[in-house]
Protein backbone atom coordinates (compact mmCIF):
# COMPACT_ATOMS: atom_id res chain seq x y z
CA UNK A 1 0.00 0.00 0.00
CA UNK A 2 1.43 3.02 -0.71
CA UNK A 3 -0.29 5.39 2.11
CA UNK A 4 -2.78 8.35 2.12
CA UNK A 5 -0.28 11.18 2.42
CA UNK A 6 1.52 9.76 -0.97
CA UNK A 7 -1.35 9.34 -3.36
CA UNK A 8 -2.62 12.56 -2.70
CA UNK A 9 0.50 14.31 -3.21
CA UNK A 10 0.67 12.38 -6.56
CA UNK A 11 -2.72 13.80 -6.89
CA UNK A 12 -2.37 17.26 -6.34
CA UNK A 13 0.63 17.47 -8.45
CA UNK A 14 -1.53 16.28 -11.51
CA UNK A 15 -3.91 19.28 -10.50
CA UNK A 16 -1.07 21.30 -10.42
CA UNK A 17 0.41 20.43 -13.66
CA UNK A 18 -2.77 21.22 -15.53
CA UNK A 19 -3.75 24.00 -17.70
CA UNK A 20 -7.36 22.85 -18.60
CA UNK A 21 -10.45 24.65 -16.95
CA UNK A 22 -10.90 21.30 -14.61
CA UNK A 23 -8.89 18.96 -14.01
CA UNK A 24 -9.75 15.48 -11.90
CA UNK A 25 -7.26 13.05 -10.78
CA UNK A 26 -8.16 9.13 -10.08
CA UNK A 27 -5.66 6.82 -8.00
CA UNK A 28 -6.84 2.94 -7.63
CA UNK A 29 -3.87 0.54 -6.27
CA UNK A 30 -4.66 -3.31 -5.32
CA UNK A 31 -2.75 -5.90 -3.57
CA UNK A 32 -4.51 -8.96 -4.96
CA UNK A 33 -3.27 -12.17 -3.73
CA UNK A 34 -5.48 -15.89 -4.78
CA UNK A 35 -4.55 -19.70 -3.62
CA UNK A 36 -6.76 -21.46 -6.62
CA UNK A 37 -7.48 -25.36 -6.07
CA UNK A 38 -8.81 -27.85 -8.82
CA UNK A 39 -9.09 -31.95 -8.52
CA UNK A 40 -8.25 -32.24 -5.16
CA UNK A 41 -5.38 -30.41 -5.09
CA UNK A 42 -3.89 -26.31 -4.56
CA UNK A 43 -3.17 -26.09 -8.29
CA UNK A 44 -1.90 -21.68 -8.26
CA UNK A 45 -1.01 -19.77 -5.73
CA UNK A 46 -0.75 -16.39 -7.55
CA UNK A 47 -0.68 -12.62 -6.49
CA UNK A 48 -0.09 -9.11 -7.88
CA UNK A 49 0.16 -4.89 -6.84
CA UNK A 50 -0.60 -2.69 -9.61
CA UNK A 51 -1.97 0.68 -9.82
CA UNK A 52 -3.27 3.61 -11.61
CA UNK A 53 -3.72 7.13 -12.24
CA UNK A 54 -6.52 8.37 -14.42
CA UNK A 55 -6.90 12.07 -15.36
CA UNK A 56 -9.87 13.56 -16.48
CA UNK A 57 -9.93 17.11 -18.01
CA UNK A 58 -12.53 19.35 -19.03
CA UNK A 59 -11.90 22.41 -21.29
CA UNK A 60 -15.11 24.08 -21.70
CA UNK A 61 -17.59 21.41 -22.69
CA UNK A 62 -15.03 19.22 -24.20
CA UNK A 63 -14.23 16.35 -21.68
CA UNK A 64 -10.76 14.34 -22.33
CA UNK A 65 -9.15 11.21 -20.33
CA UNK A 66 -5.53 9.84 -20.13
CA UNK A 67 -4.51 7.21 -17.85
CA UNK A 68 -1.20 5.62 -16.77
CA UNK A 69 0.57 3.25 -14.37
CA UNK A 70 3.55 4.91 -13.65
CA UNK A 71 4.37 7.80 -11.11
CA UNK A 72 7.63 9.14 -12.40
CA UNK A 73 7.66 12.99 -13.44
CA UNK A 74 8.09 12.52 -16.70
CA UNK A 75 4.73 9.73 -17.10
CA UNK A 76 2.75 12.30 -14.60
CA UNK A 77 3.49 15.16 -16.98
CA UNK A 78 2.79 13.05 -20.27
CA UNK A 79 -0.83 11.82 -18.84
CA UNK A 80 -2.10 15.53 -18.07
CA UNK A 81 -0.97 16.21 -21.60
CA UNK A 82 -2.50 13.53 -22.98
CA UNK A 83 -5.80 14.12 -21.47
CA UNK A 84 -5.25 17.72 -22.25
CA UNK A 85 -5.10 17.12 -26.05
CA UNK A 86 -7.63 14.45 -26.12
CA UNK A 87 -10.16 17.05 -24.73
CA UNK A 88 -9.19 19.51 -27.45
CA UNK A 89 -9.93 17.49 -30.16
CA UNK A 90 -13.01 16.09 -28.78
CA UNK A 91 -16.72 17.13 -29.64
CA UNK A 92 -18.27 19.47 -26.89
CA UNK A 93 -20.20 17.36 -24.16
CA UNK A 94 -23.38 19.28 -24.33
CA UNK A 95 -24.68 17.64 -21.16
CA UNK A 96 -21.28 18.32 -19.20
CA UNK A 97 -21.36 20.96 -16.49
CA UNK A 98 -18.53 20.43 -14.13
CA UNK A 99 -16.84 18.18 -12.00
CA UNK A 100 -18.15 16.45 -8.76
CA UNK A 101 -17.87 19.64 -6.44
CA UNK A 102 -16.43 18.74 -2.56
CA UNK A 103 -19.18 17.59 0.02
CA UNK A 104 -18.37 17.40 3.95
CA UNK A 105 -18.94 13.55 5.15
CA UNK A 106 -16.86 11.50 7.33
CA UNK A 107 -15.69 8.68 5.35
CA UNK A 108 -16.27 4.91 6.83
CA UNK A 109 -13.75 2.55 7.50
CA UNK A 110 -14.12 -0.65 5.92
CA UNK A 111 -10.70 -2.22 5.88
CA UNK A 112 -9.18 -5.17 7.83
CA UNK A 113 -5.47 -5.72 8.11
CA UNK A 114 -6.15 -9.48 8.91
CA UNK A 115 -7.23 -9.25 5.43
CA UNK A 116 -4.60 -7.21 4.11
CA UNK A 117 -1.68 -9.26 5.90
CA UNK A 118 -3.27 -12.41 4.75
CA UNK A 119 -0.61 -15.40 3.84
CA UNK A 120 -0.62 -17.72 1.31
CA UNK A 121 0.02 -20.24 4.50
CA UNK A 122 -3.62 -19.11 6.07
CA UNK A 123 -5.61 -19.79 2.71
CA UNK A 124 -4.10 -22.83 2.01
CA UNK A 125 -5.03 -24.33 5.46
CA UNK A 126 -8.26 -23.67 5.31
CA UNK A 127 -8.28 -25.23 1.30
CA UNK A 128 -7.28 -28.24 2.62
CA UNK A 129 -9.80 -28.48 5.10
CA UNK A 130 -12.34 -28.35 2.04
CA UNK A 131 -10.52 -30.98 0.55
CA UNK A 132 -9.54 -33.06 3.09
CA UNK A 133 -13.67 -33.31 3.10
CA UNK A 134 -13.91 -33.84 -0.65
CA UNK A 135 -11.32 -36.98 -0.83
CA UNK A 136 -13.08 -38.71 2.34
CA UNK A 137 -16.15 -37.83 0.03
CA UNK A 138 -14.62 -39.84 -2.85
CA UNK A 139 -15.45 -36.38 -4.61
CA UNK A 140 -13.65 -33.71 -6.08
CA UNK A 141 -13.12 -29.91 -4.76
CA UNK A 142 -12.60 -27.04 -6.89
CA UNK A 143 -12.57 -23.01 -5.93
CA UNK A 144 -10.42 -20.12 -5.05
CA UNK A 145 -9.40 -18.20 -1.97
CA UNK A 146 -8.80 -14.65 -2.84
CA UNK A 147 -7.93 -11.83 -0.39
CA UNK A 148 -7.63 -8.37 -1.81
CA UNK A 149 -6.19 -4.64 -0.45
CA UNK A 150 -7.13 -1.74 -2.18
CA UNK A 151 -6.29 1.72 -2.50
CA UNK A 152 -8.70 4.66 -4.06
CA UNK A 153 -8.33 8.41 -3.92
CA UNK A 154 -9.84 10.61 -5.97
CA UNK A 155 -8.91 14.95 -6.26
CA UNK A 156 -9.80 17.40 -8.28
CA UNK A 157 -9.73 21.21 -8.97
CA UNK A 158 -13.16 22.13 -7.51
CA UNK A 159 -11.59 20.86 -4.12
CA UNK A 160 -12.88 17.72 -3.59
CA UNK A 161 -9.95 15.17 -2.14
CA UNK A 162 -10.62 11.76 -0.84
CA UNK A 163 -8.95 8.24 0.04
CA UNK A 164 -9.82 5.18 1.65
CA UNK A 165 -8.68 1.86 2.05
CA UNK A 166 -10.50 -1.44 1.51
CA UNK A 167 -10.23 -4.89 1.90
CA UNK A 168 -12.24 -8.11 0.72
CA UNK A 169 -11.97 -11.73 0.76
CA UNK A 170 -13.59 -14.25 -1.45
CA UNK A 171 -14.01 -18.13 -0.60
CA UNK A 172 -16.12 -19.94 -2.86
CA UNK A 173 -16.00 -24.27 -2.87
CA UNK A 174 -17.37 -26.39 -5.69
CA UNK A 175 -17.49 -30.19 -5.14
CA UNK A 176 -18.45 -32.46 -8.13
CA UNK A 177 -19.51 -35.82 -8.15
CA UNK A 178 -19.58 -37.98 -11.40
CA UNK A 179 -23.43 -36.60 -11.89
CA UNK A 180 -23.48 -33.73 -9.88
CA UNK A 181 -21.91 -30.52 -8.13
CA UNK A 182 -22.75 -28.08 -5.27
CA UNK A 183 -21.78 -24.12 -4.14
CA UNK A 184 -20.95 -22.33 -1.55
CA UNK A 185 -19.42 -18.86 -1.24
CA UNK A 186 -18.97 -16.27 1.21
CA UNK A 187 -17.47 -12.90 1.33
CA UNK A 188 -16.43 -10.49 4.12
CA UNK A 189 -13.91 -7.25 4.48
CA UNK A 190 -12.35 -9.88 7.39
CA UNK A 191 -11.01 -13.03 6.46
CA UNK A 192 -11.57 -13.75 10.18
CA UNK A 193 -15.20 -13.92 9.61
CA UNK A 194 -15.25 -16.60 7.11
CA UNK A 195 -17.08 -19.48 8.45
CA UNK A 196 -15.01 -21.95 6.53
CA UNK A 197 -17.29 -24.96 8.26
CA UNK A 198 -20.73 -23.86 6.88
CA UNK A 199 -18.71 -23.35 3.44
CA UNK A 200 -17.49 -27.01 3.35
CA UNK A 201 -21.24 -28.56 4.82
CA UNK A 202 -23.35 -26.45 2.19
CA UNK A 203 -21.09 -27.02 -0.82
CA UNK A 204 -20.56 -31.03 -0.18
CA UNK A 205 -24.12 -31.45 1.40
CA UNK A 206 -25.65 -29.93 -2.01
CA UNK A 207 -23.36 -32.36 -4.25
CA UNK A 208 -23.99 -35.29 -2.13
CA UNK A 209 -27.76 -34.65 -2.08
CA UNK A 210 -27.83 -33.91 -6.02
CA UNK A 211 -26.52 -37.08 -7.36
CA UNK A 212 -28.11 -38.94 -10.18
CA UNK A 213 -30.75 -36.30 -11.25
CA UNK A 214 -34.13 -36.86 -13.05
CA UNK A 215 -35.51 -34.81 -15.49
CA UNK A 216 -39.01 -32.64 -14.89
CA UNK A 217 -41.04 -31.03 -17.35
CA UNK A 218 -40.47 -27.02 -17.96
CA UNK A 219 -43.47 -24.99 -16.78
CA UNK A 220 -44.29 -22.66 -14.07
CA UNK A 221 -42.93 -24.05 -10.46
CA UNK A 222 -43.52 -22.20 -6.67
CA UNK A 223 -39.49 -21.96 -6.20
CA UNK A 224 -37.31 -21.77 -3.11
CA UNK A 225 -34.04 -19.11 -4.43
CA UNK A 226 -31.08 -18.96 -2.72
CA UNK A 227 -29.09 -16.18 -1.81
CA UNK A 228 -27.04 -16.95 -4.59
CA UNK A 229 -29.97 -16.92 -6.87
CA UNK A 230 -31.71 -14.51 -5.67
CA UNK A 231 -28.86 -11.96 -5.92
CA UNK A 232 -28.18 -13.05 -9.24
CA UNK A 233 -31.51 -11.84 -10.78
CA UNK A 234 -31.92 -8.61 -8.82
CA UNK A 235 -28.46 -7.80 -9.61
CA UNK A 236 -29.53 -7.53 -13.06
CA UNK A 237 -31.80 -4.68 -12.22
CA UNK A 238 -28.90 -2.46 -11.00
CA UNK A 239 -27.80 -2.21 -14.87
CA UNK A 240 -30.73 -2.62 -16.55
CA UNK A 241 -33.36 -0.49 -14.26
CA UNK A 242 -32.32 1.12 -11.16
CA UNK A 243 -30.38 4.11 -12.50
CA UNK A 244 -30.48 7.00 -14.28
CA UNK A 245 -28.52 6.03 -16.98
CA UNK A 246 -31.49 3.58 -18.04
CA UNK A 247 -34.02 5.83 -17.08
CA UNK A 248 -32.63 9.00 -19.58
CA UNK A 249 -31.86 6.12 -22.29
CA UNK A 250 -35.79 4.88 -22.04
CA UNK A 251 -34.14 1.64 -21.14
CA UNK A 252 -35.69 1.09 -17.12
CA UNK A 253 -39.37 -0.22 -16.63
CA UNK A 254 -39.57 2.42 -13.82
CA UNK A 255 -40.04 5.17 -15.95
CA UNK A 256 -42.80 6.92 -15.00
CA UNK A 257 -43.15 5.01 -12.57
CA UNK A 258 -41.79 6.74 -9.08
CA UNK A 259 -44.06 6.63 -6.45
CA UNK A 260 -46.03 4.32 -7.73
CA UNK A 261 -46.36 0.13 -6.28
CA UNK A 262 -44.93 -1.87 -9.12
CA UNK A 263 -43.34 -4.91 -7.08
CA UNK A 264 -44.95 -6.77 -3.73
CA UNK A 265 -45.45 -4.74 -0.21
CA UNK A 266 -42.69 -7.19 1.03
CA UNK A 267 -40.20 -5.82 -0.63
CA UNK A 268 -38.08 -3.31 -0.20
CA UNK A 269 -34.55 -2.30 -2.18
CA UNK A 270 -31.74 0.76 -1.46
CA UNK A 271 -28.41 0.68 -1.93
CA UNK A 272 -26.30 2.11 0.87
CA UNK A 273 -22.85 1.99 0.63
CA UNK A 274 -22.21 3.21 4.46
CA UNK A 275 -23.99 -0.11 5.40
CA UNK A 276 -22.42 -2.68 7.52
CA UNK A 277 -23.95 -5.24 5.25
CA UNK A 278 -22.09 -4.87 2.16
CA UNK A 279 -18.58 -4.39 0.91
CA UNK A 280 -18.27 -0.95 -0.12
CA UNK A 281 -16.03 2.26 -0.63
CA UNK A 282 -17.21 5.06 1.23
CA UNK A 283 -17.32 7.84 -2.39
CA UNK A 284 -17.44 6.77 -5.11
CA UNK A 285 -15.00 7.36 -8.43
CA UNK A 286 -15.24 10.98 -8.39
CA UNK A 287 -14.87 11.37 -5.25
CA UNK A 288 -18.77 12.14 -4.04
CA UNK A 289 -19.99 10.60 -0.99
CA UNK A 290 -21.98 8.00 -1.47
CA UNK A 291 -25.79 8.63 -0.57
CA UNK A 292 -28.35 5.68 0.86
CA UNK A 293 -30.86 5.69 -2.00
CA UNK A 294 -34.32 4.02 -1.88
CA UNK A 295 -35.57 1.87 -5.08
CA UNK A 296 -38.55 0.18 -3.75
CA UNK A 297 -40.15 0.81 0.01
CA UNK A 298 -42.91 -1.77 0.48
CA UNK A 299 -42.92 -2.10 -3.07
CA UNK A 300 -43.06 1.26 -3.96
CA UNK A 301 -40.69 2.84 -6.13
CA UNK A 302 -38.81 5.55 -4.76
CA UNK A 303 -35.55 6.58 -7.27
CA UNK A 304 -32.62 5.76 -8.91
CA UNK A 305 -28.69 6.45 -8.21
CA UNK A 306 -27.17 9.53 -10.38
CA UNK A 307 -23.52 10.51 -10.86
CA UNK A 308 -22.22 14.03 -11.29
CA UNK A 309 -23.18 14.18 -15.29
CA UNK A 310 -26.54 12.59 -15.14
CA UNK A 311 -27.96 14.15 -11.93
CA UNK A 312 -27.03 17.76 -13.43
CA UNK A 313 -28.94 16.31 -16.73
CA UNK A 314 -31.83 16.65 -14.53
CA UNK A 315 -31.08 19.12 -12.23
CA UNK A 316 -30.44 17.05 -9.32
CA UNK A 317 -27.52 15.83 -6.97
CA UNK A 318 -24.85 13.08 -7.69
CA UNK A 319 -26.13 10.27 -5.40
CA UNK A 320 -22.63 8.92 -5.62
CA UNK A 321 -22.40 6.06 -7.56
CA UNK A 322 -20.47 7.30 -10.56
CA UNK A 323 -18.11 4.31 -11.73
CA UNK A 324 -14.37 5.50 -13.26
CA UNK A 325 -14.58 8.08 -15.95
CA UNK A 326 -15.62 7.54 -18.88
CA UNK A 327 -17.98 4.37 -18.60
CA UNK A 328 -20.82 3.58 -20.79
CA UNK A 329 -22.44 1.81 -17.82
CA UNK A 330 -22.30 4.76 -15.01
CA UNK A 331 -23.91 5.27 -12.36
CA UNK A 332 -24.53 2.18 -10.94
CA UNK A 333 -25.51 0.80 -7.81
CA UNK A 334 -22.76 -0.92 -6.11
CA UNK A 335 -24.54 -2.00 -2.83
CA UNK A 336 -27.47 -3.26 -3.61
CA UNK A 337 -29.36 -4.52 -0.10
CA UNK A 338 -32.91 -6.29 0.08
CA UNK A 339 -34.27 -6.58 3.07
CA UNK A 340 -35.38 -9.68 4.45
CA UNK A 341 -38.33 -10.74 6.28
CA UNK A 342 -39.29 -13.21 8.88
CA UNK A 343 -39.12 -16.64 7.74
CA UNK A 344 -36.56 -19.08 7.12
CA UNK A 345 -35.55 -21.18 4.63
CA UNK A 346 -36.71 -23.98 6.41
CA UNK A 347 -39.97 -22.94 7.08
CA UNK A 348 -40.07 -22.20 3.14
CA UNK A 349 -39.67 -25.37 1.72
CA UNK A 350 -42.30 -26.65 4.32
CA UNK A 351 -44.52 -24.19 2.59
CA UNK A 352 -44.20 -25.31 -1.05
CA UNK A 353 -46.66 -28.18 -2.17
CA UNK A 354 -44.75 -29.02 -5.02
CA UNK A 355 -42.15 -26.95 -6.54
CA UNK A 356 -37.85 -26.15 -7.29
CA UNK A 357 -35.17 -25.49 -4.45
CA UNK A 358 -32.87 -23.32 -6.75
CA UNK A 359 -29.24 -23.56 -5.23
CA UNK A 360 -27.41 -21.02 -8.05
CA UNK A 361 -28.12 -19.48 -11.93
CA UNK A 362 -25.10 -18.54 -14.51
CA UNK A 363 -25.62 -17.54 -17.71
CA UNK A 364 -27.72 -15.26 -16.34
CA UNK A 365 -28.42 -12.64 -19.18
CA UNK A 366 -31.15 -10.03 -20.03
CA UNK A 367 -33.06 -10.59 -23.03
CA UNK A 368 -36.03 -7.49 -22.95
CA UNK A 369 -34.25 -5.07 -20.44
CA UNK A 370 -36.67 -2.61 -21.11
CA UNK A 371 -39.36 -5.57 -19.60
CA UNK A 372 -36.78 -6.69 -16.96
CA UNK A 373 -36.78 -10.44 -18.86
CA UNK A 374 -34.08 -12.24 -18.03
CA UNK A 375 -32.99 -15.77 -19.12
CA UNK A 376 -30.46 -18.22 -17.46
CA UNK A 377 -29.85 -21.65 -16.49
CA UNK A 378 -29.79 -23.81 -12.80
CA UNK A 379 -26.57 -24.92 -11.75
CA UNK A 380 -25.09 -26.38 -8.18
CA UNK A 381 -27.82 -27.72 -7.21
CA UNK A 382 -31.55 -28.28 -8.30
CA UNK A 383 -33.92 -29.80 -6.60
CA UNK A 384 -37.67 -31.57 -6.62
CA UNK A 385 -40.04 -30.41 -3.97
CA UNK A 386 -43.21 -32.22 -2.81
CA UNK A 387 -45.39 -32.00 0.19
CA UNK A 388 -42.68 -29.67 2.26
CA UNK A 389 -39.75 -31.60 1.48
CA UNK A 390 -36.88 -32.11 -0.94
CA UNK A 391 -37.42 -35.55 -2.51
CA UNK A 392 -34.93 -35.79 -5.37
CA UNK A 393 -32.43 -34.33 -7.24
CA UNK A 394 -33.40 -32.23 -10.95
CA UNK A 395 -31.53 -32.12 -13.84
CA UNK A 396 -30.96 -28.30 -14.82
CA UNK A 397 -33.57 -26.24 -16.34
CA UNK A 398 -33.24 -22.89 -18.41
CA UNK A 399 -35.45 -19.99 -17.19
CA UNK A 400 -37.00 -16.80 -19.17
CA UNK A 401 -38.75 -14.40 -16.07
CA UNK A 402 -39.44 -11.09 -15.85
CA UNK A 403 -37.87 -10.00 -12.89
CA UNK A 404 -40.84 -7.17 -12.09
CA UNK A 405 -43.54 -9.67 -12.22
CA UNK A 406 -41.37 -12.28 -10.26
CA UNK A 407 -40.77 -9.68 -7.65
CA UNK A 408 -44.81 -9.48 -6.86
CA UNK A 409 -44.96 -12.76 -6.55
CA UNK A 410 -42.94 -12.92 -3.74
CA UNK A 411 -44.33 -15.17 -1.04
CA UNK A 412 -41.56 -15.17 1.96
CA UNK A 413 -38.58 -13.86 2.85
CA UNK A 414 -36.10 -15.35 5.12
CA UNK A 415 -34.52 -13.08 8.11
CA UNK A 416 -30.95 -14.47 7.20
CA UNK A 417 -29.54 -12.95 4.22
CA UNK A 418 -25.83 -13.39 2.88
CA UNK A 419 -23.60 -10.67 1.08
CA UNK A 420 -22.48 -12.06 -2.55
CA UNK A 421 -19.46 -10.24 -3.93
CA UNK A 422 -18.16 -10.03 -7.35
CA UNK A 423 -17.31 -7.09 -9.04
CA UNK A 424 -20.11 -5.25 -6.87
CA UNK A 425 -22.05 -6.48 -3.61
CA UNK A 426 -25.18 -7.67 -3.42
CA UNK A 427 -26.86 -8.78 0.04
CA UNK A 428 -30.03 -11.16 -0.42
CA UNK A 429 -32.20 -13.36 1.66
CA UNK A 430 -33.76 -16.85 0.64
CA UNK A 431 -36.92 -16.24 -1.08
CA UNK A 432 -40.02 -18.33 -1.72
CA UNK A 433 -42.27 -17.27 -5.50
CA UNK A 434 -44.58 -18.66 -7.14
CA UNK A 435 -45.04 -18.98 -10.84
CA UNK A 436 -41.43 -19.00 -11.99
CA UNK A 437 -41.00 -19.92 -15.63
CA UNK A 438 -38.45 -22.51 -16.44
CA UNK A 439 -38.43 -23.10 -20.14
CA UNK A 440 -36.74 -25.93 -21.12
CA UNK A 441 -34.62 -28.75 -19.56
CA UNK A 442 -31.03 -30.05 -20.29
CA UNK A 443 -29.73 -33.97 -19.97
CA UNK A 444 -27.05 -33.12 -17.47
Amino acid sequence: MIGKERVLDILKNVISLSSADQTEALFMGEESYLTGFANNYIHRNVGGKDCSLSVRVAIGKKVGSAMVNSFSDDAVKKVVHDAILIAKNQRENLDFVSFAKPEKRKDKDFFVEATANCTPEFRAEYVSKILSKTKAKGFIGSGKFETNALEVAVANSLGVERYTKLTISTLKSVVLTDTSSGYSEYSSIDVNKIPLDDIIRESVEIAEKSQSPVPVEPGKYEVILTPYALADLIGSLSYIALNARAMNEGMSFLIGQIGKKVVGENITMYDDGFSRETISLPFDFEGVPKKKVMFFDKGVVKGVVYDTLSAYKEGKRSTGHSLPQPNPYSPYPMNLIMEGGESSKEKMISHVKKGLYVQRFWYTNPMDPRNTIITGMTRDGLFLIEKGKITKPVKNMRFIENIATMLNNVLELSKERKIIYDTASVTAPYARIKDFTFTGKTEF
